[in-house]
């Protein structure tokens, strides 16, 4: 399936941040979002869930699902993902907190088509901090429940990929694979590319950001990440899944998506003969 149907973007991205800070729910504007990504051509809005929980995300409430189901059908922008940013502030250390993630979360992926959910570990819930098989087993408490209603986890490591791998191997649950981020693998010092092919099928969702030599999110084609390669590396496991811009607004965030999605769109045109 090419590029330009499985390229969405990060809810928030579209419209000017509320507080300042680059990762920041639309709020009320969520809306003006879905109808901003359609004029842009965008295949799908992943939805944010805060890391402090925020009663007025429509995902939170029956009334707000069927709100964005109904905005999902007028648009033709699907909402097939979900970033849970919880575990950056509360830690996921062990099955009971896992089951309590998994319990807030079944509504959701039960009225909402969320078929991914992206669960970064990181911050409170960093495998550098975390006992590894405490994590695993809040994991694969919360992917077991998922499963049941047709969602698959994509966890957000920030570690090596033979550390990914042998956290996977711990989880060890067949609807648990990897959400890989470009732009933190290369800021991290990574080869991305590189990674992408010892990975292979085991990532199940992209995002996509640049960041320059000191760390900070970029206009995608400024920054160190080598998106040539990476999109190669891409098509060399045959990946087949999401992926989600999560990059800069830069003045006009619906200006910036514009150009972002047309500069990686033209570099992922195949050569001619």
């Amino acid at each position: 399936m090419r590029l330009e149907r499985r390229l969405g973007i990060m809810q928030g991205r579209l419209v000017p941040s509320r507080t300042g800070e680059l990762q920041s729910s639309p709020g009320e504007r969520w809306p003006e979002e879905f109808a901003i990504a359609a004029d842009l051509g965008l295949a799908h809005v992943e939805l944010l869930a805060e890391r402090v929980a925020d009663d007025s995300n429509p995902i939170w409430s029956t009334a707000g699902r069927r709100a964005i189901g109904g905005v999902v059908a007028t648009t033709g922008v699907a909402a097939p993902s979900l970033c849970m940013n919880e575990p950056l502030s509360t830690p996921l250390d062990g099955a009971d907190a896992g089951a309590m993630l998994a319990a807030r979360l079944t509504p959701v992926v039960c009225e909402l088509p969320v078929r991914i959910v992206v669960l970064p570990l990181d911050e409170a819930s960093g495998l550098d901090v975390l006992d590894w098989t405490q994590a695993a087993r809040g994991v694969r408490a919360l992917a077991g429940r998922l499963h049941e209603r047709g969602a698959t986890v994509a966890l957000e490591l920030n570690v090596s990929a033979a550390d990914a791998m042998r956290f996977l191997d711990l989880v060890d649950a067949e609807t648990v694979g990897l959400c890989y981020d470009v732009g933190n693998a290369t800021g991290l010092g990574y080869s991305a590319p590189t990674e992408l092919r010892l990975l292979g099928s085991r990532v199940v969702h992209v995002h996509a950001k640049d960041k320059d030599a000191t760390g900070s999110n970029v206009r995608y084609g400024t920054g160190v990440v080598p998106f040539g390669p990476v999109l190669a590396a891409l098509h060399d496991i045959d990946f087949e899944g999401l992926v989600t811009m999560e990059a800069t607004r830069g003045d006009d965030p619906a200006v910036t998506a514009e150009e972002h999605r047309a500069w990686l769109l033209a570099l992922d045109e195949p050569e001619g003969p």
